[in-house]
Formats: structure tokens, C-alpha cells, sequence
């Protein structure tokens, strides 16, 4: 595929990868293919950063996510957030939205244990896990309202384009739904 630094994307496939990097991305495809959930997905080059994301965005034609593992301080409380990739996440915004104290990411050991997946790998799929039982499941409200949005498959380079109804309906929980008020950071100011 045509990207800006010679990061790879494979073309648009439909169905499962030949072969699962992990546990997490097995129940992914299998619990979407056992629903009979039409998705796409693309193999690509790690996709951590939002110049990543974008050429990502142009393989799919749609933005991509983010997806956030967020906790307390004692680590006993979990939120996975879901807002555009290009959306500055400001922890006390959110902690407002949602009427709970102060928040911070999680780090690499809980994102294992909770969602079995990497730090750059966090993925709404990954609640499928019973691990992942007690996570609430936010989402900003400008996400929710799209048709289709492009989420990792639990693995830093495979995403998967799904409906975001699908997404829901596979999941089999409504996320709160809040309001992110920054602006989504255009592609060309990224840096600026």
C-alpha cells in the first residue's frame, strides 16, 4: 500500500489470520466468526504512533482508534476507553465525564493480565476475555456514532474494520458514552 514513510500495510483481506500471536487474538476472531460478523482487517507494521495511525486510516479509508486501558490507584478498578487516535486524552477530563477520582494508564504487566494484550495493542475485543468481566467499557460519544471504526485484533500490527453496532452486539455491553471535548488533531498539524 501507498503510505508517507515506507510503512507497511498489506491490502484489505476478509477473515481470520492463517496463524493467532496470541490467546486474546484467537477469542477475537473466533468469537467474530462464530457471531457471523462481517469485519475487514489489514496486517501492517506496528501501529503505535498517530503518523501509524494514519497510514492505517488510509489503508482502511476510515480513522482509527484508540483504545485505552485506564485504572485507579490501587489498581482494583479498570475503565477501557475508546476515542479518535487523533483526540488529545487528558486523564482529568475524563475522570470528570465519569464522576470518579484521578486515573492513569495502566502499565504493561495489568494490560497483560487484564486484557491480554501490549502496551500500542489495547483493543474493545479484548472484553471479550473473562479477565476482562469488571472493566467499564467508555467511549466518546463522537466515536459511537460513526458506522464503522478500525480497532487493533490484540496485536500492534492487525486491525480489524467492524461496525461499530457489531462491536457492541459481539461484546454484549452498551459502553458509557461521553463527551471528549478536544479537537481532533488534523493530519497535517500533527506536529506543529
Amino acid at each position: 500500500m501507498d503510505n508517507d514513510n515506507n510503512f507497511y500495510t498489506s491490502e484489505v483481506m476478509t477473515g481470520a489470520p492463517a496463524a493467532f500471536k496470541t490467546d486474546t487474538q484467537r477469542l477475537i476472531y473466533e468469537s467474530l466468526d462464530r457471531a457471523g460478523i462481517e469485519y475487514t482487517r489489514i496486517e501492517s507494521d506496528p501501529g503505535v504512533s498517530m503518523d501509524d495511525c494514519l497510514n492505517i486510516d488510509r489503508a482502511f479509508g476510515i480513522d482509527t482508534v484508540k483504545t485505552i486501558l485506564l485504572t485507579n490507584r490501587q489498581k482494583n478498578r479498570f475503565w477501557l476507553y475508546v476515542t479518535h487516535a487523533r483526540k488529545p486524552f487528558i486523564t482529568k477530563e475524563f475522570g470528570a465525564a465519569l464522576q470518579i477520582p484521578r486515573v492513569s494508564f495502566a502499565d504493561e504487566a495489568l494490560m497483560m493480565q487484564v486484557l491480554g494484550t501490549p502496551h500500542g495493542a489495547a483493543t474493545p475485543f479484548a472484553l471479550l476475555r473473562d479477565e476482562a468481566a469488571d472493566v467499564t467499557f467508555v467511549m466518546d460519544r463522537d466515536v459511537a456514532a460513526r458506522d464503522r471504526i478500525v480497532l487493533t485484533d490484540g496485536d500492534a500490527c492487525g486491525f480489524i474494520a467492524i461496525k461499530v453496532t457489531d462491536l457492541i452486539r459481539l461484546l454484549r455491553r452498551e459502553p458509557l458514552l461521553i463527551d471528549n471535548p478536544a479537537e481532533i488533531i488534523p493530519p497535517g498539524e500533527l506536529y506543529d
